[in-house]
Formats: structure tokens, sequence, C-alpha cells
């Protein structure tokens, strides 16, 4: 792994993100909301730390947050499992896991930014 995509890494684990490395080229993001959900993506590692920035920021913005609420709303999730019994404090909960990968995107460009001016 190249010294750029460590230094991003090493943001992620900063800003409380855990990164578990994966075989094939991926790596997986995972932090835990204010309501306790363990929230967690994937994104693909190559060379070049644009290309893991820009999946950080595509998950972002196809990140559905009605969508991920609805899924909680079912026998394994709606007040079980950890979440959140109350419709609105479980998508309040989906938005905060929304606004956390937009922090880490935040952040990943500004230490991109940071190394290009060394």
């Amino acid at each position: 792994m190249n010294k750029n995509i460590q230094l991003l890494l090493n943001e992620c684990e900063k800003l409380e993100w855990s990164v578990s490395e994966i075989d094939n080229g991926y790596v997986t993001l995972s932090k835990f909301s204010s309501a306790g959900q363990d929230f967690s993506f994937t994104v693909k590692v190559t060379n070049d730390a644009d290309d893991f920035i820009q999946g950080v920021l595509e998950y972002y913005e196809n990140y559905d947050v009605s969508y991920e609420t609805y899924l909680w709303l079912d026998s394994f999730g709606h007040g079980t499992n950890g979440a959140p019994y109350d419709m609105k404090d479980l998508y309040e909960d989906m938005e905060e896991c929304a606004n956390n990968v937009k922090e880490l995107y935040d952040a990943l460009v500004l230490v991109e930014l940071d190394d290009e001016e060394e």
C-alpha cells in the first residue's frame, strides 16, 4: 500500500473509523453511531489516493437515508438488535451515519491537499 493511501487510512482511524483490510483490494470502514449502530461500508483501494477519496464520496452520494431507515423497520431491527424503536430516532440515526461519511470525506480531501502541498 502506498504512502498516500496509508495517510488516508490513518486519518480514518483518527476520526474513530475502524479500518479492516480485505484481501481483494477493498477496505471496510466501520463506526458506531451514537445510537449504537455498527455502521460500515466498503471502498476499493488502488494505488491512487484520489480513487479512494472518490469511493468514499460515491458512497455518501448514493446513501439513501430513507431506504436505510426502511431496512431497519422489520422484526429484526425495529426496537430490537440495538435499533431504536421510534421511527424518528431510527431516521435520525441513519442521518448521522450519512453525516459521518460526509465528515470523513471532507477530512480525507484535506489530508490529500496537505500532502500535495508538501
